[in-house]
């Protein structure tokens, strides 16, 4: 299951929880989609809730790649920085793969949600966007519940 907030747009916050389907995959970059298309800059904190969530469904690394390929500079121009919390116990392998190179923005994996938002939200103050990290805490625990 995936879920978005918005509250705190720029910020976008997302919580993945357990297999994802195809259509689930196709649905997360149809929002992504959506989020470019305002033509604002934002940032985003994903939250892979369990080692399930991290998997692609069968067929999903043509369309992930397809996807990038068609919006990479979007990506590159829009996106201000991405910090994604995995479980612990895939932390050494997910840490390992370069998102900064794959995504073009400053892109940090994190093991603990706290260490994220303290990043995030600091990247996000030397753009002179405010955010209260408690605040985004808050959003976070109500969306990882709500999964």
């Amino acid at each position: 299951m995936i879920r978005h907030d918005l509250t705190h747009w720029p910020l976008v916050l997302s919580n993945m929880s357990g297999s994802m389907t195809l259509e689930e995959q196709l649905a997360f970059f149809a929002a992504w989609t959506g989020w470019l298309d305002r033509g604002e800059r934002f940032a985003t904190l994903r939250v892979f809730a369990d080692v399930e969530a991290l998997r692609r469904p069968e067929g999903g690394a043509k369309e992930a790649k397809a996807w990038l390929q068609a919006n990479a500079e979007r990506v590159k121009a829009q996106v201000m920085s991405m910090a994604t919390v995995v479980p612990v116990e895939a932390y050494n392998e997910v840490s390992r793969m370069n998102a900064e190179k794959l995504f073009g923005v400053p892109a940090q994996t994190f093991a603990r949600s706290d260490e994220a938002v303290a990043w995030i939200v600091r990247l996000l103050a030397e753009a002179n966007i405010e955010l209260k990290p408690d605040a985004v805490h808050e959003r976070l625990g109500a969306l990882t519940r709500s999964v």
